[in-house]
Formats: structure tokens, sequence, C-alpha cells
């Protein structure tokens, strides 16, 4: 999966779930996407400081979720990505990439019959313990760390949508 392709599954991928957890902050989702995607480390790093993020007046009580719902989305799909280079190790790369967003329901049609095998029940719980850690790595609070890890859970999960 190229980078641009990664990023833009990131990013829809992440759209949902902050739309799911942090809805006040889809205005500025685009935006705040295209900062993190031009320097991850910068926006990370700056959620927490007192300056006005991306010069929006996003006032320094602000502290935005989205930046660590995209880093947090991407170390997903890195881990979804390696599971499936695991799985079928000498598949082209595009059918790599079309396994790889079948796996997320958004992007799964609703009557495939070439559906990708889903995640294992311990793949899942591998998914859903690095996306808390990670959310727990950025300070998010116990809350919103388990909300987060469960809905991209929800996202991979076969079965209703």
């Amino acid at each position: 999966m190229t980078s641009l392709d990664q990023n833009q599954l990131v990013a829809d991928l992440a759209r949902d779930i902050v739309a799911q957890t942090a809805p006040q902050e889809l205005p500025l989702f685009r935006a705040t996407s295209a900062a993190y995607f031009k320097n991850p480390d910068k926006l990370l790093k700056s959620r927490g400081s007192k300056d006005e993020m991306l010069g929006f007046g996003a006032g320094e009580a602000v502290l935005m979720l989205t930046p660590s719902v995209l880093f947090i989305v991407n170390q997903v799909v890195t881990f979804v990505i390696a599971e499936v280079q695991k799985a079928v190790a000498e598949e082209s790369s595009n059918l790599l990439d079309d396994l790889v967003k079948k796996m997320f329901k958004k992007f799964r049609p609703e009557h495939e019959q070439n559906a990708p095998p889903p995640l294992t029940p311990t793949q899942l719980v591998n998914v859903h313990q690095l996306a808390y850690e990670e959310a727990s790595r950025l300070a998010l609070s116990d809350a919103q760390a388990k909300l987060l890890a469960d809905s991209i859970v929800g996202s991979l999960a076969i079965g209703s949508p």
C-alpha cells in the first residue's frame, strides 16, 4: 500500500471515529488531518500546548482528539497491513490493498461474495490492545482510550454495521 493510499485510508477511517467520539471536531477534520500527514510529530506535540491549534482559534483550553485518532488509526492500519501480508505473502500488491480496505466495514460491499478473511479473535484483541495502548501513551483518559479502541475494533469486526 503506498503512503498516499494508506494516508487516505487512515483519514477515511479516522473521520468515522471522530464522528463517533468527538463530532464537534468534524468541521476542522480536513485541516487537522492535512496538518497531521504533513508533520505528525509536530501536531501530536502541539496537542497539549497552549498555542492555538492550526490557527483556527481553538484556544488553550481545547484539547483536540483528532490528532490522536489519526495517530492511533495509522498504527492500527499498519498492524492490519502486517497481518494481511503474513496471510497473503504471495499475493499481488493490488490484492493486498483491496483486502486491507475490505477488512474495514466502511469499504466492504454488503453482499460481497469474495469477502476477505476476517481477522481472528486474537488479532482483534491485538488491535484493541494496540489502539488502547497508543491512546494511553498519548495521555488520553482511560474512557477515551477504551472508546477509541472499541470503535476501531468495531470497524473491523464482521457483523452488523
